[in-house]
């Protein structure tokens, strides 16, 4: 009897105390703990979220060894100066470049693997060229094969444009034979009785070097000069002492040499221990190398020319402000021609980029066909064949530096003449 009244009070407890929690007031967490409240989106998103722009890749192969290698090395100085450049702007069109660059130790058979890597493995956007014509001739086909425009800093040789193919882009002021024309006027606008007599062609062979000085000899020879001698020698030559004692047995007046940078060199030492004394010396490439040439000559680069299609003191549009940041990227050395020509073939296919705003290769082939780009080598068009529409200059090494003495429109310096002595 007791355990049941007992249950019944307990019954009767509980349910009252449910009564009471059921009637309570509801209680409130403390805000610290309660998540903030948000409204609920009026339309539902279109799209996922925006992610990081995949870079543009471009590609190239420079002779970073070998013969090639001082021009080769400046050439990628000035690729990747550009590419710092354009990245600290924002990249192009909106995404950063990315440059991949290998070294073809200055063999073609070299720099064609390495142009037919960069667009079957490593899936480049855009091709940018080697230097010298003997590379970017074969180079330039595989760039063809798959389409890709091929602007390129120093290839200019005839043959380079006579093959029919329509994407190569000569990124300097003229082709190459027309490097010939400032000197050839230089010498043939002297004073009858300072005019030199009898010239000599000393060229190693390449074709951009055989095609200027084969111009060079036209010009002068037309004009009233004497040949007394052409040698043609072959491009891995270092020693050069029996062509300087047949150049110093016919003793020319002037000497047009057909060279890169190390054969300028060893020829102007041969010639020094031969004991040949020109009245005018031109050499091809080499003493565009500011640093180089005068490190390898010393006083014995005085009054040796050379054509050039940049100089640093220029004021062609976009030209100061290259200078400044090659200086602040790479010191105050001097800067090399190769640099400049390498930095134009970018400013060239970054206005084509964002021309087009694109980078199908076959937009950009035409619209570098047909537009005019501001470069530090002045304003640069082409024409169908790939080949610039300017004209070059005529340096001269005066008091241990470069000076432009010709023609009237970038003169800094009126030439010396004789030759001093080496």
């Amino acid at each position: 009897m007791k355990s049941r009244i007992w249950y019944l009070l307990t019954s009767i407890m509980v349910i009252s105390l449910l009564v009471t929690a059921c009637g309570a007031p509801a209680t409130t967490a403390p805000a610290a703990t309660q998540p903030p409240a948000t409204e609920a989106p009026t339309t539902a998103p279109t799209e996922p979220p925006a992610t990081t722009a995949p870079p543009i890749k471009v590609g190239a192969s420079l002779p970073l060894t070998g013969d090639f290698s001082e021009p080769g090395t400046a050439a990628k100085k000035g690729y990747e100066l550009w590419v710092d450049v354009i990245n600290k702007a924002g990249g192009l069109l909106g995404r950063q470049v990315e440059f991949t660059v290998y070294d073809n130790a200055s063999n073609p058979d070299t720099a064609v693997a390495d142009y037919e890597r960069l667009v079957t493995q490593d899936k480049v956007d855009l091709l940018v060229g080697p230097f010298s014509s003997r590379l970017v001739i074969p180079t330039s086909e595989v760039a063809a094969k798959y389409g890709y425009a091929f602007p390129e800093p120093a290839g200019g040789a005839p043959h380079v444009f006579d093959r029919g193919l329509t994407n190569i882009f000569f990124c300097q002021p003229a082709p190459s034979a027309d490097q010939a024309i400032p000197f050839a006027s230089f010498i043939l606008g002297l004073p009858a009785d300072q005019r030199p007599k009898t010239f000599a062609v000393i060229t190693n062979d390449d074709p951009f070097s055989v095609s200027v000085v084969e111009a060079a000899e036209k010009l002068l020879t037309d004009g009233g000069l004497e040949m007394v001698l052409k040698e043609t020698y072959p491009p891995d030559t270092k020693d050069f002492s029996s062509l300087a004692a047949k150049v110093a047995d016919k003793n020319p007046d002037l000497l047009v040499g057909g060279t890169q940078f190390e054969d300028a060199v060893g020829q102007a030492k041969a010639y020094q221990q031969a004991g040949y004394q020109p009245r005018g010396i031109m050499f091809t490439t080499g003493p565009g190398l500011p640093k180089e040439f005068n490190e390898a000559l010393g006083a014995a680069t005085e009054g040796v020319f050379a054509p050039i299609s940049w100089f640093e003191a220029s004021t062609a549009e976009t030209n100061p402000e290259f200078v400044a940041a090659y200086h602040a990227k790479y010191g105050e050395e001097p800067i090399a021609e190769d640099s400049a020509n390498a930095y134009t073939v970018g400013q060239v296919l970054q206005q084509a980029v964002e021309s087009t705003q694109s980078v199908d290769n076959a937009k950009l082939i035409e619209e570098m066909h047909k537009a005019t780009f501001k470069t530090v080598v002045g304003p640069l068009s082409f024409d169908e064949l790939g080949q610039p529409k300017g004209s070059y200059m005529v340096l001269q090494w005066q008091s241990g530096k470069i000076v432009i003495v010709g023609p009237d429109f970038a003169k800094q310096a009126d030439p010396i003449w004789p030759k001093p002595q080496w």
